[in-house]
């Protein structure tokens, strides 16, 4: 059934409005109209079922039938070293699909130097692909920082760091365990300077990722399936 993004807290009996291009796609794209249902998501785990009750143009009203408040599994927020603009659009689309609780770009000695951030592009490439995969919670792109910063007062502490290095490539993660919440640090396509694994490697667990060398990207995806493969999230 299809699903349109509402950011609302669902009501049982409310009649509510879709924006216009969630009008327009159910509309002109799936060519719904009054009478069939379809669901309402808001992004944080609210989920309606909902009878379409207008339909016409790029404004529609659903009449909410029913409602349920989903929890996120989600434990992983990633962060990683900005690479190329083609790299970055496969690491936020792969990532959302497999699921992720944040993204956290960082600027790194060997990462892309960039002078600005598109924010509303990020966000609706996680909107797209959440409701292409049927995710009810959206992950979070947060805005670049540097990494020293992120790692000595950005982040929170309460969540256990894992961290990649084709330098220790064969890092396993026994003894880690899976009840908490992770942020799992990946590099450029340079790798990580000497002075930064001085930086993480007292305050993080290593994980390999085989002998083969990967792209930041295809890094980024291997990690997060076999993290939350040792979450029993997968």
């Amino acid at each position: 059934m299809a699903r349109f993004l509402l950011k609302a807290n669902f009501i049982v009996g409310s009649e509510v409005e879709l924006s216009p291009e969630e009008s327009h796609h159910l509309n002109k794209v799936l060519r719904m109209t009054e009478g069939q249902d379809c669901w309402l998501i808001n992004g944080e785990g609210g989920l309606a079922r909902a009878t379409i009750a207008f339909s016409h143009g790029k404004k529609s009203r659903c009449l909410i039938q029913e409602t349920f408040q989903e929890r996120s599994s989600h434990r992983v927020h990633i962060a990683f070293s900005i690479p190329k603009s083609n790299a970055l659009d496969f690491i936020i689309h792969r990532c959302t699909e497999v699921g992720v609780k944040s993204f956290q770009p960082l600027i790194s000695d060997h990462s892309l130097k960039i002078s600005s951030w598109n924010e509303e592009r990020w966000t609706r490439v996680v909107l797209e692909t959440s409701k292409q995969c049927q995710e009810t919670f959206f992950p979070k792109v947060l805005a670049p920082v540097e990494l020293k910063a992120w790692l000595d007062h950005k982040r929170d502490t309460n969540r256990a760091l894992i961290y990649c290095d084709e330098k220790a490539r064969q890092d396993a993660l026994e003894n880690v365990s899976r009840e908490t919440e992770f942020d799992l640090l990946i590099g450029a396509e340079g790798g990580w300077s000497e002075e930064e694994r001085i930086l993480f490697q007292t305050k993080g667990r290593g994980m390999g990722l085989g002998k083969n060398r990967l792209r930041a990207e295809t890094a980024c995806v291997a990690a997060l399936c076999l993290l939350k493969k040792h979450c029993n999230e997968m």
